[in-house]
């Protein structure tokens, strides 16, 4: 949710007559946000404390205020940095609009929102709570918290006033100047099967993309054996035991996997094989976890034991599932909805005739055979329909539709089904409805991913869809089976319509809902959730690795090594074994070295697992 237009109500504003006649204060709460004595000389107090961090610490690319107030200390800072022949740019935040609306009200701030080297910002930064994820990646790039030095301070009154807003504001500014992701290591664990791996690779592709030191598990080659142990015996009881036997070693598989190197947060999809003992032991390590929760709640019932043995759990739906989680006592959770990879998923410019007649048709749809889905589908026959994905288990005439034998489709054949279709039909898989789900909630993937790919969709009414997608504008939604079909012929018949939905539905998607866009958020809340521990581990491998430099000046073979990594500010044995290998020539006495150390480490810690 992004509250740059919540309001806050709990606001009470009454101005102060000062001592200063010309300079009055006023109160939020109670709170007295300038001094009663004398604003001005308050403010070029705290103005050339400002200025001397500056010359301490050396120019910033930007000035960043929390607190206007009534703005005498901004304009107390605008001329001493004039006076010393410094342009720096200047960003003031007020927490809310109904403050700066207070403000303009009763104090002159014409000047100050004039100059040309400040930038006065009005932002609205509501309680920060489990369920409005999108605000720290909104301010964040609002403010620009990752480009460039910001020098951060405060109006300290604001820190009284507004303590949660202030806070989110502090931490966002800490993260952005000391964390870059090459400097954090993620461990993206898999499933054996399912949708969610796919996701999973979606995310690891972000994460790459985004310049995390990032690493997958998969387990997908232990999916035949998983299958197979239904071979050994008719027993039901036996087969699960022999299945969950077959967790516990993935699981361990999991453990010995990290102990070598041990990442800074394992993230775990849906299904991932991860035992109770795995999840305590890795935080028991120092290492964060999360779990993305990327299926229906009510369908998949296995989260009320995972969610208290991570550190973050997130989901693609709220309301019903968080009222759930809260009644176990969870409150660790966050909302997470899907998206797409714009580098995968997306439109082909350079039509490939033969992939047009095998994937195209006038209608589509891409995914498995639910019972809500071929009552649906087998009033669709009169089409040209296409049908893709496994588990049709259907008689004449819809068996006629099913496209090569009902094999799973590849995700790359996904996106010429989406792009080579004229209309992509998006029903949302339901267990327990006749036909179209009336009180459905999340978006599945494919919401995105044919958005993402330019092509046309028509979809059932979903309850998130509200204030994401616009119906009509980026996608069409359908209510029933009679409004189905007939909005199938109509952008049938109205090519123009549906290609210009098509377009603004890509455009729309792209921007705003990426897996790019997803791995900034879920970083933020674990960022921002685990501030102190994640900022230690960061800065005193920084401070190890300059150490490491000084201690090694003497040694030019080791310290020209070491100099390699000063930009990932994290070192670690593997990683100096690593680049050495994949060098060439002969090694060098400290190269030699740190092969054989890193040899014997692998060694120790094998044994300790065993």
């Amino acid at each position: 949710m992004n509250n740059s237009n919540m309001s806050r109500n709990d606001l009470n504003f009454e101005l102060v007559q000062t001592k200063a006649v010309s300079a009055p204060s006023f109160k939020i709460n109670g709170i007295t946000v300038h001094s009663v004595y004398d604003p001005v000389s308050e403010a070029q107090k705290w103005a050339a404390q400002v200025t001397d961090r500056i010359n301490s610490e050396g120019i910033p690319d930007k000035i960043l205020i929390f607190g206007f107030g009534a703005g005498y200390h901004v304009k107390a800072l605008t001329d001493l940095l004039k006076k010393d022949e410094k342009k720096i740019k200047i960003e003031v935040i007020e927490p809310t609009k109904e403050s700066f609306e207070f403000i303009k009200n009763n104090f002159d701030v014409a000047e100050l929102q004039s100059n040309s080297n400040i930038n006065t910002i009005i932002t609205v930064l509501n309680s920060v709570s489990e369920n409005q994820y999108l605000d720290v990646s909104a301010v964040s790039q609002k403010f620009e918290l990752d480009k460039g030095v910001i020098l951060f301070c405060e109006l300290p009154s604001y820190k009284k006033i507004f303590p949660e807003e202030y806070t989110l504001i502090h931490k966002l500014h800490g993260i952005n100047q000391f964390f870059t992701p090459s400097s954090f290591k993620v461990l993206v664990v898999q499933p054996m099967y399912g949708g969610s791996s796919t996701i999973g690779n979606y995310l690891y592709s972000a994460l790459l993309n985004l310049g995390y030191d990032a690493k997958i598990l998969d387990f997908s080659k232990f999916y035949d054996a998983y299958k197979y142990m239904g071979e050994f015996t008719p027993n039901e009881d036996h087969v699960n035991s022999l299945k969950q036997s077959l967790v516990n070693l993935m699981s361990e598989a999991l453990l010995s996997s990290v102990f070598n190197e041990p990442p800074d947060l394992v993230i775990f999809m849906a299904q991932s094989p991860a035992t109770e003992r795995t999840m305590i032991k890795l935080r028991s390590m120092g290492i964060k976890t999360a779990y993305w929760f990327v299926e229906d709640f009510r369908t998949f019932t296995y989260w009320n034991t995972i969610v208290k043995n991570v550190d973050y759990f997130f989901t693609i739906q709220k309301d019903d599932f968080f009222a759930e989680l809260k009644n176990i006592g969870a409150d660790n959770y966050h909302y997470l909805p899907l998206a797409c990879l714009p580098n995968f998923h997306k439109k082909i410019t350079e039509i490939n005739e033969e992939d047009r007649i095998k994937y195209g048709s006038d209608v589509s749809f891409a995914g498995a055979g639910y019972y809500n889905r071929i009552n649906v589908f087998a009033q669709l026959v009169d089409f040209n329909f296409k049908i893709w994905g496994s588990d049709w288990y259907v008689g004449l005439p819809l068996s006629l539709l099913i496209q090569d034998g009902g094999k799973r489709f590849t995700e790359e054949e996904a996106v010429k089904i989406y792009n080579y279709s004229k209309i992509n039909i998006n029903l949302h898989s339901s267990k327990w409805h006749w036909d179209i789900n009336p009180n459905g909630d999340f978006l599945n993937p494919r919401v995105y991913e044919i958005l993402a790919c330019g092509g046309f969709q028509l979809v059932d009414r979903r309850r998130y869809m509200d204030g994401i997608f616009e119906d009509g504008k980026d996608l069409v939604v359908f209510d029933t089976v009679d409004d189905l079909r007939k909005k199938i012929k109509y952008y049938l018949a109205n090519e123009e319509e549906r290609l210009a939905i098509a377009a603004h539905g890509r455009e729309t998607v792209v921007k705003n809902h990426t897996y790019e866009r997803r791995v900034r958020e879920m970083m933020n809340i674990i960022l921002l959730g685990s501030y102190e521990q994640i900022k230690s581990k960061l800065e005193t491998r920084k401070q190890n690795i300059l150490e490491l430099l000084k201690e090694t000046e003497g040694n030019k073979e080791l310290h020209d090594l070491i100099m390699q990594f000063s930009d990932k500010k994290s070192l670690s044995i593997r990683d100096m074994a690593e680049r050495i290998k994949s060098g060439k020539g002969r090694l060098s006495k400290s190269e030699a070295m740190i092969l054989m150390l890193w040899a014997i480490k692998t060694k120790l810690v094998k044994l300790e697992g065993l």
